[in-house]
């Protein structure tokens, strides 16, 4: 009895996968519950599993059913299609749609392919075909040409810095030579292997060594450089090469399934009730960046976490909004804060005059992109709408290069070695800060103002922490440049205008053993070390694996309850005692004009050999590649490109290790049908 290529089957299976993926992208978006993700998760899962199943079972005679070449042709036209027309159209979940269906139509090439002696890539009138190839030949080519661009990619990236021909290679080879590579390659060894009466030893012997390999290559590259989270990396290497060499389209599903879910985005809050600070008569105003704003929470204010739009994701979790309301203490909140916020952007853009030489040499002041209007702006448009009590502003960590330094900690490489780049440039930082401050003063010149530092998110372990993948020197650098750094300069600027410090919540994670690394937190710290979460939006946005990260190295709900705490307290001890300017020697304002004064009496060669003097490495707005910010990203990409050279011979190991593992498994696989199947002719 010879097996029978059911059709019929495949094609329904086909279609209950792509309704259940279909159904999951359409509802992984703001508005669905979490529930109705969940099921259709579940429905996705189930569908992808029937679906690859029936795959495997379909390829063990090498008659897997594929998608016609016509209709492959059809849909990958209309894919190109609908990229191009509804990305011009703006309409983003459209060109996402035909990105996933021509990769959907790729792996069915891929297995078509597979099970082919020949291909005829040109077909005329009349039957001729022509550039006729025998895809068996190509298979180890390809692999071999794929490694050899992987390598050469991570060496432009790396010792050559050339970044962008660097990752275009790694890209050609990765997603294209390598996957194709391996698929049409090991279908060769596996048909050897099954025509060799030898071969059950051979399986053996083939799975056994491979699985050694494996183990014995992913233990030593954890050992050597003592770090368990290339335990993670190798077992997905493994992974992804298992799917590779099955004669299924497993890789697919995991592709789908990770932006699927990468996609989805939880309701939105509304901005109602005692947020609204309209008619009160004590209001708390926020200013300032992400640690103020909420970034790292599980839900935001509705229009605050729009990808391509508004981002300042304002969430009513944020220990601001949560200290406002309680209504004993205040009547509302103007929440202005804004994630990735500058000083720039709290700056008004028309300054009063005694600011105007204060802002010499600063980037030009403007509104964040979907705001309108800076923070002090739009302050200054509310602010008769309400009266305020006290003003809370956290800013200066997106002007000291917060981002552009978990990038370089987070690359592989000792971000401790750069950390120059951002000491000695914090002079700056004082300047932007001076110059705010002068103008928030103006703003509020009868409210208090406090000025909150950012809270120490690392506590310093001798014997490794798992929460990270940062060595005891990053830990150290994060927590020096953070508390000796950056959080000095801002407590010193702050006592200079007469500004209020709230010098508790530098040690709010720590004191609720909410820190990173700190072992009483049950694996559960306050803040975010990598926090992946997309955003709100059109599918082009919410699928885009740019907009998933920027929850990390941010407090979560945990680490914003902390922060609460501290504010309550330091606001029930000193609320009835609060003056709205602490007591200093000289105003800053006066202080600020009396320099202004002396620049102008400066001459200009004493200004330059001033200036000169006193230059720091890089400058922190400087957007060349002098910049501090671009440095530092130029060499977290090298750092990359040099841990693909430093691993790549360990991940080339252990991905030959997966590789014999499973080439011995579907080859025996495939040799138990042959035994069951009686060959044509025979009666069954």
């Amino acid at each position: 009895m010879q097996a029978v290529l059911d059709r019929a089957g495949s094609i329904r299976r086909t279609l209950v996968f792509a309704a259940a993926l279909a159904a999951l992208l359409y509802f992984a978006r703001s508005g669905a519950t979490s529930l109705t993700v969940q099921v259709l998760f579940t429905a996705f899962i189930a569908a992808a599993t029937i679906w690859l199943r029936g795959q495997y079972a379909d390829s063990l005679d090498g008659r897997q059913w594929v998608i016609p070449r016509w209709f492959g042709e059809l849909l990958l036209a209309a894919a190109v299609a609908l990229v191009v027309l509804f990305h011009l159209l703006d309409q983003g979940s459209f060109a996402v749609i035909g990105v996933l269906l021509a990769y959907f139509v790729a792996g069915s090439a891929v297995a078509q392919v597979r099970q082919s002696e020949s291909v005829h890539l040109l077909r005329l009138r009349g039957g001729r075909r022509f550039a006729e190839i025998h895809p068996m030949r190509w298979g180890l080519p390809l692999t071999v040409a794929g490694v050899v661009l992987a390598f050469g990619g991570a060496a432009l990236l790396g010792p050559a810095g050339q970044i962008v021909p660097g990752a275009l290679l790694l890209v050609l080879a990765v997603l294209v030579l390598l996957p194709v590579g391996l698929a049409i390659w090991s279908e060769q060894v596996i048909r050897r292997l099954c025509r060799r009466d030898e071969a059950r030893a051979r399986l053996l012997g083939l799975g056994v060594t491979g699985g050694a390999v494996f183990v014995a290559v992913t233990a030593a590259a954890a050992g050597l450089w003592n770090s368990r989270w290339l335990i993670g990396v190798m077992l997905v290497l493994g992974l992804l090469v298992v799917a590779c060499v099955s004669t299924t389209q497993a890789d697919i599903v995991a592709v789908m399934a990770v932006v699927a879910l990468m996609g989805v985005t939880p309701l939105q809050a509304s901005e109602h009730g005692q947020l609204d600070p309209r008619g009160g008569a004590g209001v708390l105003v926020a200013l300032g960046d992400s640690y103020m704003s909420g970034e790292g929470a599980s839900i935001y204010f509705e229009g605050t976490d729009d990808g391509g739009g508004n981002q300042c994701r304002r969430s009513p979790t944020a220990w601001a909004a949560m200290a406002a309301q309680d209504a004993t203490n205040f009547d509302g909140l103007a929440f202005l804060a804004c994630s990735g916020a500058r000083t720039a952007n709290v700056l008004t853009e028309h300054p009063v005059a005694r600011s105007v030489q204060a802002r010499v040499g600063m980037p030009a002041p403007g509104p964040q992109r979907g705001e309108g209007r800076t923070q002090l702006d739009a302050y200054q448009r509310i602010r008769g709408s309400f009266r305020p009590r006290l003003v809370v502003l956290s800013i200066g960590g997106n002007d000291a290069g917060f981002s552009t330094i978990g990038v370089m900690c987070v690359a592989p490489g000792d971000c401790a070695g750069r950390a120059g780049l951002w000491r000695d440039s914090l002079d700056q930082v004082r300047r932007q800060l001076r110059a705010t401050y002068l103008e928030v003063d103006a703003a509020f010149p009868d409210v208090p103002v406090v000025v909150v530092p950012y809270p120490d998110p690392i506590s310093i372990r001798e014997d490794g922490c798992r929460q990270v993948a940062l060595s005891r020197a990053e830990q150290r650098f994060v927590h020096e440049f953070l508390t000796g750094g950056l959080n000095q300069v801002i407590r010193q600027t702050a006592e200079e205008f007469g500004f209020h410090y709230l010098a508790g919540m530098q040690d709010a994670l720590a004191g609720a053993h909410l820190q990173l690394c700190d072992p009483l937190n049950d694996g559960r710290p306050g803040i975010n070390f990598i926090g992946l979460r997309s955003v709100r939006g059109i599918a082009e946005q919410r699928f885009n694996p740019a907009n998933w990260t920027h929850s990390s190295l941010h407090p979560n709900e945990r680490g914003h309850a902390a922060m609460l705490r501290v504010f309550q307290t330091w606001w029930a001890t000193g609320k009835a005692t609060m003056t709205p300017r602490e007591a200093v020697g000289t105003p800053a304002r006066d202080r600020s004009a009396d320099a202004v004064a002396d620049r102008q009496r400066t001459t200009r060669e004493q200004a330059t050999a001033t200036a000169t003097r006193q230059a720091p490495p890089c400058g922190l707005f400087d957007a060349t590649e002098q910049g501090c910010r671009p440095q530092g990203q130029r060499w977290a990409y090298r750092q990359v490109g040099w841990a693909l050279l430093t691993y790549g011979g360990f991940a080339l190991l252990a991905a030959a290790g997966a590789w014999c593992v499973s080439v011995a498994l579907f080859a025996r696989g495939r040799r138990g049908w042959a035994r069951r199947v009686p060959p044509p002719g025979r009666d069954g």
